[in-house]
């Protein structure tokens, strides 16, 4: 797990550059960004997808138990999940997948229990990617949800 003071800050420009940068609709469903002094609930997660699929893998169960956990144990928790592929196809069709397996991801959490209200999906497409590549390179480390747990600062 991580825990950075500087950790958040970046993950909370992230959301919001792949939230404006890489998104052709606006989710379907959005809570607020993070409130300013945020902290990292628990770990940042990925799962990962086969090529051309939006089907979550029945080995990312236990990430979704986890996240749920962490949701569960702190009603503040946000979650954000954000849709990312690999640059096989065409850059339309690839945020039309990142969607749909953000969407997906999405709907496992709301299944396990986290409210629907506490999650945030964006998708990028083959926009910032985690290993850089040409067009066509089937590259497994890209065909990812990133997911990261987010608890608000509570105020006296």
């Amino acid at each position: 797990m991580f825990r950075s003071n500087k950790l958040i800050p970046t993950l909370a420009a992230a959301l919001a550059l792949a939230v404006t940068a890489g998104c052709t609709a606006p989710a379907p469903q959005t809570v607020a960004a993070p409130a300013p002094g945020a902290e990292q609930a628990g770990a940042w997660y990925q799962i990962y997808f086969e090529t051309g699929s939006a089907k979550v893998k029945d080995d990312a169960g236990a990430i979704v138990t986890s996240v749920a956990r962490l949701v569960a144990a702190d009603g503040t928790a946000r979650v954000t999940v954000i849709g990312k592929t690999d640059r096989v196809g065409a850059p339309p069709a690839n945020r039309a997948l990142s969607r749909r397996r953000a969407d997906a991801v999405r709907d496992a959490l709301i299944a396990a229990g986290v409210p629907a209200a506490n999650i945030v999906t964006s998708w990028t497409g083959e926009a910032r990617q985690q290993m850089a590549t040409v067009n066509e390179v089937d590259e497994q480390g890209n065909r990812v949800v990133d997911i990261t747990v987010l608890k608000l600062s509570r105020r006296p």
